[in-house]
């Protein structure tokens, strides 16, 4: 019956692809194609009526290694599906997705084009690889009718905002200083959203039964001050190799909780760094893998933030942490750091270099709970959140959604 089922949609996928005749579906798409992105999502999802909406998964969930995750989708009730089960079958009235998924164009060509295009990757399945297969059009554009970027981090500028963006109906950025970028590329719709995916930290923040239970959750030693060292991940360095040994030094007197990216950890990535899972699984450090992690726990029970680029250090500044950025040597071979926000916010927030790292403890002590770093970490909030207070996004996002899907 699967079998039959799958001649079936094969053929009625190529149908919808060369007369362009897909199902028109009234509903909400929640696009998820890794791991960590459903916590960005997590908390709007929860405030909408499960009818009004689809999760989407990329093919890969279904492994039998991820059959945890999904039974934990549909303990919510939610309708889950997989790409496979969709794609050029159905398009959604709204697709929500945060980067490039793949594409170079925003049409699909004429009828003669697509039939071209089918031919051309027949034969290239079968071997034959002499001519150039022609555009594809964008992912979003063949699931969706009205699409949404849902900024994926307030780490904005540069490469990070290419011409791809164009496909975007609307972009939901996190703040005043990503808006004015985007502004700049891009003439769709911008909404400013906050950062729904930490509503939970504002509305827990005075619960000191729920930080203990979240130290302990952690292993954590609730008698010393935590320091959450999480960092991005990029080809040129790794700021979690470059500082391991200093770090290390600090565990007699801090819980350590060592976060690393999942695709820095996890094999099936490429850019998977064998040097920093070793580090990860050292058992020098309070390790982090979960892929599901909701963030909010670990920011919550953290005294200090110790970040080096990308959109962690932003999350950090919009929970007013305390927060010491560390400085990578390399960071100028990465334009997709070099040219963003991540450098930027240096000019608001303390910074750290490897070779000063011997005076981290003076750091901590006087300088990050100093009046002028407080001043400037204000003026640094202001600056990129505007005057979000953060506990009431996912709120907001949620109606937001249900406006655009009654319209």
């Amino acid at each position: 019956m699967n079998s039959n089922n799958s001649i079936v949609n094969f053929f009625k996928k190529l149908i919808n692809y060369m007369f362009q005749r897909y199902r028109t579906i009234n509903k909400i798409a929640f696009y998820i194609d890794q791991e960590y992105v459903f916590d960005y999502y997590f908390n709007v999802i929860k405030k909408l009526d499960s009818n009004s909406f689809d999760i989407v998964l990329s093919n890969k969930f279904q492994k039998n290694e991820y059959k945890d995750f999904i039974n934990k989708l549909h303990s919510y009730s939610w309708n889950v599906v997989f790409l496979k089960d969709v794609l050029l079958l159905k398009k959604y009235k709204i697709l929500l997705t945060h980067l490039y998924l793949g594409g170079d164009v925003v049409g699909n060509g004429t009828f003669l084009f697509r039939l071209k295009a089918i031919v051309l990757s027949t034969m290239k399945k079968i071997g034959i690889n002499y001519f150039k297969l022609p555009p594809d059009q964008y992912f979003q554009k063949k699931l969706g009718l009205y699409n949404i970027r849902f900024m994926y981090g307030a780490d904005a500028g540069g490469i990070k905002f290419g011409k791809y963006n164009e496909l975007f109906d609307e972009i939901f950025c996190h703040g005043p200083k990503d808006s004015e970028i985007v502004r700049k590329l891009f003439k769709g719709e911008i909404y400013e959203m906050g950062y729904p995916r930490y509503d939970n930290y504002f509305q827990n923040f005075n619960n000191k039964e729920f930080k203990n239970k979240l130290l302990k959750k952690h292993l954590c030693n609730d008698k010393k001050p935590t320091i959450l060292w999480i960092c991005t991940a990029s080809t040129y360095f790794s700021t979690i190799e470059t500082y391991q040994q200093s770090m290390e030094k600090l565990t007699e007197k801090y819980n350590v909780i060592l976060r690393a990216h999942p695709k820095e950890i996890n094999p099936l990535y490429s850019s998977y760094n064998q040097k920093v899972f070793d580090i990860v699984n050292s058992g020098k450090f309070i390790a982090n893998q979960d892929s599901y992690q909701n963030m909010s726990e670990l920011y919550f029970i953290a005294d200090y933030v110790f970040s080096d680029y990308g959109g962690t250090l932003f999350s950090a500044l919009y929970l007013n942490k305390n927060i010491l950025l560390m400085n990578h040597k390399n960071v100028h071979m990465d334009a997709g750091i070099y040219g963003s926000t991540s450098m930027e916010v240096r000019n608001y927030l303390p910074s750290i270099n490897e070779e000063n790292f011997n005076n981290i403890q003076e750091i901590i002590d006087n300088v990050l709970p100093s009046s002028q770093v407080e001043i400037k970490t204000k003026e640094a909030r202001k600056i990129f959140f505007g005057e979000n207070k953060g506990g009431t996004c996912s709120n907001l996002v949620a109606h937001k959604l249900k406006v655009l899907y009654q319209t």
